[in-house]
């Protein structure tokens, strides 16, 4: 991992540098107190970084990357722009708007304006959309929505309302996923560890469990601000 012309880079060359990459690598120096590694990073996204969904162009960046993001690596830059490189990007737009003074309400709008089109979760098709990819095991793709942890560029439910939540989406716009998080709430109190990802040598504070409390499942849907109730 590198930084290359301000852009995150998996494999520390121009045509390896990624949306979700740039954005996970700016968090991270941010909540590190790392301004000034982040600012190159976040001067990227500003720059580069579009919003759109099929034929609707919610934001267009000041310039153009380059065409590999168009369909390598699932299409960061496709004419959906993936929301697995939009979320990371956009929350740390959010976090640099408040340790770094940065503008970043253009980019914050279209983000909220494509997540109310979408209900958060749903494509074009009306489906929930396979972030995580379609196997035979989970043929329609949903097992990303399990809150899980650690995460890696896959989110989870969680990491998405959290970020729909930063940027002003209201619970009324995304009623489905509102329930659904409230759906795995245990009758004791408290939330589930129900998913994992593929992380070498992760640290896993919490077995996947359906009927097990889990304290850092709990702490982040307890962040969200959920009413309990959809009443």
């Amino acid at each position: 991992m590198a930084v290359v012309d301000g852009g995150g880079a998996i494999r520390g060359t121009r045509d390896s540098v990624l949306s979700c990459y740039t954005g996970m690598l700016a968090l991270l120096f941010l909540r590190a107190g790392r301004g000034r590694q982040a600012t190159p990073l976040i001067e990227w996204i500003l720059r580069f970084q579009p919003v759109a969904f099929g034929d609707r162009t919610y934001h267009r960046p000041q310039a153009h990357w380059d065409d590999y993001l168009a369909h390598r690596y699932g299409g960061c830059m496709a004419r959906s722009t993936c929301l697995l490189g939009l979320i990371p990007t956009i929350q740390a737009l959010v976090e640099a708007r408040r340790s770094l003074a940065v503008d970043t309400s253009a980019q914050e709008t279209a983000f909220r304006d494509l997540l109310t089109e979408r209900r958060l979760i749903f494509g074009r098709g009306g489906q929930i959309m396979p972030l995580g990819g379609r196997t035979k095991a989970d043929p329609d793709g949903t097992r990303w929505l399990a809150p899980a942890f650690p995460l890696n560029y896959v989110v989870d439910m969680v990491a998405l309302a959290h970020v729909a939540r930063e940027v002003g989406l209201p619970w009324d716009a995304m009623p489905e996923a509102a329930n659904l998080i409230r759906s795995w709430g245990l009758p004791e109190g408290g939330w589930p560890m129900l998913g994992t990802r593929q992380i070498e040598y992760a640290y896993r504070p919490d077995p996947v469990a359906r009927h097990r409390r889990s304290e850092i499942i709990t702490r982040r849907v307890e962040a969200l601000g959920l009413p309990l109730s959809s009443a």
